[in-house]
């Protein structure tokens, strides 16, 4: 999730339309590009401006790139963050009704692998670390595969639009150009995905209509600005069907109450088109290491130089 001291950065790009920094690297430039691709925004007469981010897996791939380019780093460090991303959804606790077949990784494997599994039992537990361990090492194998490029809509039937089957947004509220200070504490309840069938469905989450406490905004009133985090399992009731289909062309994201406008809404065209990388992997960490004792050999060479003059 983006943290709170990242918001005024967000909005900047949301008002500036994410322009490119030429001295920006070609990862950094591709991850702008996928922003504007992920991002929806609405300013009301009221003033107040919305703007929400759709953190598919290409733009959570996207943006570990850059931040791995920007601080230096190797092919394995990058795919060690990658593979935190994955763990954060796959290990996380989610409201029993979302459905077992999209719980965590825990719980499928006591239902669907090791029913009788005992977690205090050291064996066990080295059996299920290597079954989970195995899971998230091919979802990275398969973003590598060759046959497509590393930026898609889709990777399997549970990561792509969706990260481990769950539609996650993160929504920015700004009221800086507005005099009025809608309450927000209970935005993630007016908060609607709605396909292009017209199905609306509410947030899902553990606190409230928010996966986490941390999600839902810091203020009772919009002052400034704020934001919250909504998940959509992207299943309906059924736990079969799910609620954006492969071949579906658009949704919407819905906002009630907020401000003087009665519904705010905020749409995705589909499929998601994602600009290529130049190069599919970044210098591996020896690679790297080289390269840094290079430069400071340089740096010191350098050094030496002046002092003798």
């Amino acid at each position: 999730m983006l943290g709170r001291a990242l918001f005024l950065f967000c909005i900047g790009w949301a008002v500036a339309g994410c322009s490119s920094d030429p001295s920006e690297g070609p990862f950094a430039r591709a991850e702008q590009k996928v922003w504007r691709t992920v991002n929806s925004s609405q300013r009301g007469a009221d003033g107040v401006l919305v703007q929400a981010t759709l953190r598919t897996f290409a733009y959570e791939i996207a943006s570990a790139y850059a931040r791995a380019e920007r601080e230096g780093l190797g092919q394995q460090q990058l795919e060690y963050r990658i593979k935190r991303t994955i763990y954060s959804y796959v290990d996380g606790t989610y409201p029993p009704e979302d459905g077992t077949d999209i719980n965590s990784l825990y719980f499928q494997y006591l239902v669907y692998v090791n029913p009788s599994f005992d977690a205090r039992n050291p064996l066990e537990k080295q059996k299920f670390d290597n079954w989970r361990s195995q899971y998230v090492r091919q979802l990275v194998d398969s973003i590598y595969d060759r046959k497509f490029p590393i930026l898609r809509h889709t990777y399997n039937e549970r990561w792509g639009l969706t990260l481990y089957n769950r539609l996650v947004f993160t929504v920015y509220l700004s009221n800086e150009e507005s005099q009025f200070k809608p309450k927000i504490a209970d935005v993630g309840s007016r908060t609607f995905l709605v396909n292009q069938r017209g199905e609306r469905f509410k947030a899902s989450g553990l606190f409230n209509s928010y996966p986490y406490d941390s999600d839902r905004p810091e203020g009772a009133v919009l002052d400034g600005k704020d934001h919250y985090r909504v998940f959509f399992p992207n299943r309906k009731d059924d736990k079969k069907t799910p609620i954006v289909a492969p071949d579906d062309e658009y949704f919407e994201l819905q906002i009630e109450g907020l401000g003087e406008e009665p519904l705010r809404t905020l749409r995705w065209d589909l499929p998601l088109e994602y600009p290529k990388f130049a190069k599919r992997k970044l210098p591996n960490d020896e690679e790297i290491f080289e390269r840094k004792e290079a430069e400071r050999a340089e740096r010191k060479a350098k050094a030496a130089e002046a002092d003798g003059k």
